[in-house]
């Protein structure tokens, strides 16, 4: 077991190494800061007109930056009626409307495009060692089970500096812009949410190197991991638009085995809400790796 752990670990280190160092992970990890900030921009920049055109409509002096009327809008019975409406869970709309909007922007973006992102990237990683070869020489000194597992260790911790430099560069941004929009607690609230994106990415993550361990080309994994990603996600929304009473409970779940069906619940605050959502999506992310490694450890190198 401890040699296991550690043949575990090696791998992993070496993944997160070799990662930085390779053209692959400085270009996803200016796509991430880059995309946060350039998102940020355009946010603030169109809530700057609303906020133009709110005031002319009421005659009043045009804001010379936003912010000015966001808070009062967002204090209003009216907008939090709106939020309700469109959250559809009083409670979980209450606990969105006392986070700061900075925030939320962030969350927004990164539960949106991170799977993406993690579908392009991540299937390759393990498809390209096996068909350049390299796979049979570290296979040599360890088991396949902890050179794999040692691969989405890797790529776990590879996601986290992306993660955070997106944070820390949409709210410097936004700190220029409108300084009382970006305070310690937008930072505070951007960093909480960036570790529960982390572990909704696990689940992806899972789901790429299980697609990785079927493929003997990366092309072919990314491709792959692709159209299974798709067929996933046609699959949760059609299971929650025919599930109703009867045989068709039986749809009730294909959702829960989807990490979205848990993405609503890392929105609270409340522990004990966020705890069954953590468990749920790390054994998603397991089941989805476990379900590759099943032919993998029987697969001809």
């Amino acid at each position: 077991m401890i040699k296991c752990l550690r043949d575990i670990w090696v791998v992993a280190r070496y993944e997160l190494l070799d990662s930085i160092k390779s053209r692959r992970f400085l270009i996803v990890l200016l796509i991430y800061i880059g995309g946060s900030m350039l998102a940020c921009n355009a946010c603030i920049s169109v809530l700057h007109k609303l906020e133009n055109q709110i005031a002319e409509t009421l005659q009043l002096d045009p804001a010379s930056s936003p912010g000015a009327v966001t808070e009062a809008v967002m204090k209003s019975a009216s907008f939090r009626r709106m939020v309700i409406g469109l959250v559809k869970d009083k409670e979980v709309a209450m606990e969105l409307l006392d986070k700061p909007p900075l925030a939320l922007i962030y969350a927004g973006l990164v539960f949106a495009f991170m799977p993406l992102l993690i579908m392009l990237s991540t299937p390759g990683r393990i498809a390209q060692e096996i068909s350049c070869g390299s796979a049979k020489f570290a296979l040599i000194r360890t088991s396949r089970g902890a050179w794999c597992m040692g691969k989405f260790l890797g790529q776990a911790l590879e996601i986290i500096l992306p993660l955070t430099l997106s944070a820390v560069g949409a709210w410097t941004l936004t700190r220029i812009r409108v300084p009382d929009m970006a305070g310690t607690a937008e930072i505070a609230a951007m960093l909480t949410y960036g570790w529960k994106v982390w572990i909704y990415c696990l689940a992806y993550i899972g789901l790429g190197l299980g697609v990785s361990q079927l493929c003997r080309s990366a092309n072919q994994a990314i491709a792959v991991g692709l159209i299974v990603w798709t067929m996933l996600t046609i699959a949760y929304h059609s299971a929650k638009y025919f599930a109703a009473d009867g045989w068709l409970r039986v749809l009730d779940v294909i959702p829960l085995l989807m990490p979205a069906e848990h993405r609503g619940d890392l929105w609270r605050d409340d522990f004990s809400m966020v705890l069954p959502a953590v468990v749920y999506l790390l054994t998603i992310a397991m089941i989805y790796f476990s379900t590759g490694h099943l032919f993998f450890r029987k697969k001809s190198l």
